[in-house]
């Protein structure tokens, strides 16, 4: 099954879109940084990539959310709509895209470095005010199916399985490819250096995860933010 991962690099989020036999798989929909300076949805700038590697209405079979955060979400409601496609995520996030809180927004921004824990305290009431602009653009929906452990993508033209990584989100996947290539959604980051996710939910369920992925034998990793890379990159992956 000859397929090809395509990563749409939006300015500080990725995408990944899967060109398949027969048709595309776009793996998350990007979205506004709680940091940006002006709000930007990014949306136009997705779409015109899309186009730009052939993906039209009509030839998207699926939209596969890594997790639910609104960086990564807040295209999906159109995009479903404008491409008569389906969303797909596992169900641990369904309060994020659903019926998303500055809370639950909020939920994910634990942190183990000391200086980030620190910026966030300093910065907490103008993040909150910030996260409050993003939620007020944001379409909430239903997916149209859940994905679970262990589960193929094969039925959309894309050979890959799921795994379940709670950590950075309850509902957080990643998709492993025969090849060993990962896309990771926000489990691991590539900002400045490779690494775990920086903040999360739950830091211990994040270490157990990164646990499991030692037996998998995998080779590239597609992170949520920043350039893939090569796995062996991370000592404690492989």
């Amino acid at each position: 099954m000859n397929q090809e991962v395509i990563r749409i690099d939006l300015n500080g989020v990725n995408c990944y879109l899967g060109k398949v036999k027969e048709g595309f798989v776009l793996f998350d929909t990007g979205g506004n940084l709680t940091l940006d300076k002006k709000f930007n949805n990014r949306r136009q700038e997705l779409v015109q990539k899309l186009e730009q590697e052939g993906c039209y209405p009509g030839s998207l079979k699926a939209i596969i959310l890594t997790h639910g955060d609104i960086d990564h979400t807040m295209n999906a409601a159109y995009l479903r709509e404008q491409y008569q496609t389906i969303i797909i995520m596992h169900e641990g996030d369904i309060e994020l895209v659903e019926n998303l809180t500055i809370d639950k927004m909020l939920e994910s921004f634990q942190f183990k470095s000391l200086v980030l824990k620190l910026v966030f305290k300093l910065m907490k009431k103008p993040i909150r005010k910030l996260s409050e602009k993003s939620l007020n653009a944001y379409e909430t929906f239903q997916p149209d199916t859940f994905l679970n452990e262990g589960d193929s993508l094969a039925q959309y033209g894309f050979n890959g399985k799921v795994i379940h990584l709670p950590g950075h989100t309850a509902g957080s996947i990643g998709i492993l490819c025969e090849n060993g290539e990962l896309i990771a959604g926000d489990t691991f980051t590539n900002m400045k250096k490779p690494s775990t996710a920086l903040n999360a939910y739950n830091f211990k369920e994040l270490r157990k995860c990164v646990k499991k992925l030692k037996d998998k034998q995998i080779t590239k990793i597609y992170p949520g933010h920043g350039e893939p890379f090569q796995a062996n990159l991370l000592g404690f992956i492989k």
